[in-house]
């Protein structure tokens, strides 16, 4: 394998965005029915709809990523991560999360929710349940994977 091509595979950012992707599309498919997109008439729109969303959450981790790298001055803080980074890399999603489903639900109306609404909020508890859960999650088997790469290279 070439380098550039070793040194992109073995990125925390590829691993991160990877992991998030996988994790957070069976999430999306999974809270999908609970939000009204879900009675979009084509399966193709709920599967581009679900897939938009969970692009998102990947850009949401790699950001969530580097303020957290920026802060502690280091690409590949979660190899030995603390629960205060972690903590942290969890909070900066979860934060924009919710700024998120209060604007998208709320202000610009791209979807509404009918269940599981938090009240007074008026967005759905579930997106904020899944970045609380799967980002640990995302960070534990990046962080796996990335040392099964450093033993073999």
């Amino acid at each position: 394998m070439s380098k550039w091509i070793l040194k992109i595979v073995t990125a925390p950012e590829t691993n991160l965005f990877l992991f998030a992707f996988l994790l957070n599309f069976v999430y999306e498919v999974w809270q999908s029915p609970y939000f009204d997109f879900y009675n979009m008439p084509l399966l193709a729109d709920k599967i581009e709809y679900i897939t938009h969303c969970t692009v998102g959450d990947g850009v949401i981790t790699i950001i969530s990523f580097w303020i957290v790298s920026a802060l502690r001055g280091l690409r590949y803080w979660l190899i030995n991560s603390t629960w205060k980074l972690t903590l942290l890399f969890t909070d900066l999603g979860w934060i924009y999360t919710f700024i998120s489903e209060i604007y998208r639900v709320q202000i610009a109306k791209l979807y509404g929710v009918s269940v599981l609404v938090i009240p007074g909020v008026g967005i759905s508890w579930l997106p904020l349940l899944q970045w609380i859960i799967l980002p640990p999650l995302v960070l534990y088997i990046t962080k796996r994977h990335l040392l099964g790469y450093r033993r073999k290279g």
